[in-house]
């Protein structure tokens, strides 16, 4: 894992209020709602239409389209992996049907042949193709570590990917297997512009919508400090990422803002808490701007959100997907995205 600068610590966490309001599941714990207090009693807004900012437009150079088909020819060989390949893997260890500690990862990179586990592992894992669950019935050797040494153990490991040493030929009849609607080699690679081409867009935007909120965050005077309970609330998603990311590389919260973010307790606590507040202070100048502008949302707008979402996920019915999500804090979401809207309608863009 890459360490990260301080400075974009917690790049991970959307910059918007937006992404942040996105944190809507139900928890027990107090919370205070937008629709609780007077925004304006909070922030004096500063101008909010016509703002300027600098973004370079997207992009796509050759050698972008070039890595990303590379990478796919090298993805998940129909043959499986071999010897030299590195596979991404989640796996559980047992000893007599019991997890042990150190046994378990998940999104683990593993080079098949570099003898990073224990014999038999790597080895049984040549000839698996992503998708497979494999069982390793194996042995610690006589001279592991005291209490697991000559144990008979079990691993049950999934393979999520393979990057191969040997990548796949480019040619018309590999761009027909992969069933995308393209047929030769020239539409895949139009393909491909135009799918990294979507992703910069979308990145754009982004930046563009992350720079309006920090140029409204400048101008804004805050005359009252927020609600804790609603920095708390914050505290609480920001919390609540980080700590799911770190299990998506089997690590705890704290290892992960070592290893990634080089911060101890003290230092990313801080951080967090501090982040709370931003994050709150948004979600109050958004409402500010929803006032003046006319951009709530109303009960009817709501109950027709939730029910597309139900028609587009697993949900079986609106009822069912309240009882996951908090209405008030997904109406809050509903409301910012409005007012980001309005604001990017009125921003000015300049290339940079």
């Amino acid at each position: 894992m890459r360490k990260r600068t301080a400075g974009k610590a917690f790049a991970i966490l959307a910059a918007s209020a937006i992404a942040i309001l996105a944190g809507c599941g139900k928890d027990d714990s107090e919370k205070v709602y937008l629709d609780e207090i007077k925004a304006e009693d909070y922030v004096k807004l500063g101008e909010y239409k016509g703002l300027s900012v600098v973004q370079a437009p997207p992009e796509v150079t050759e050698e972008q389209r070039e890595a990303y088909i590379n990478y796919q020819l090298s993805l998940n060989p129909e043959d499986g992996a071999k010897e030299g390949d590195t596979v991404n893997i989640d796996y559980v260890g047992t000893m007599d049907g019991v997890a042990f500690d150190g046994g378990t990862a998940n999104g683990q990179n593993l080079t098949l042949g570099s003898h990073r586990f224990i014999e038999g592992f790597e080895e049984g894992l040549v000839g698996a193709k992503a998708g497979d669950v494999v069982e390793l019935n194996l042995t610690f050797s006589e001279n592991y570590h005291e209490g697991m040494a000559g144990k008979d153990v079990v691993f049950t490991v999934t393979v999520n990917t393979i990057m191969s040493t040997t990548p796949q030929e480019l040619n018309d009849e590999y761009v027909k297997g992969l069933e995308i609607g393209c047929s030769t080699v020239e539409e895949y690679r139009q393909y491909v512009y135009d799918l990294l081409m979507e992703s910069a867009t979308a990145a754009y935007e982004d930046e563009i919508e992350n720079s309006l909120v920090s140029l409204l965050m400048e101008s804004c005077e805050f005359t009252k400090e927020p609600p804790q309970a609603m920095v708390d609330g914050y505290e609480g998603i920001l919390r609540e990422n980080l700590t799911a990311e770190a299990a998506n590389y089997g690590m705890s919260l704290e290892q992960l803002m070592s290893l990634a973010y080089g911060m101890d307790a003290e230092s990313y606590t801080k951080e967090i808490r501090e982040q709370a507040v931003r994050y709150a202070k948004q979600s109050i100048m958004m409402q500010a701007i929803a006032d003046q502008e006319g951009l709530d949302v109303s009960e009817e707008e709501l109950a027709k959100e939730m029910e597309e979402i139900v028609a587009n996920t697993a949900y079986g019915s609106v009822d069912e997907l309240k009882k996951d999500v908090d209405e008030r804090r997904y109406r809050e979401s509903m409301m910012a995205q409005n007012v980001m809207g309005m604001l990017r309608e009125n921003a000015v863009v300049n290339e940079g």
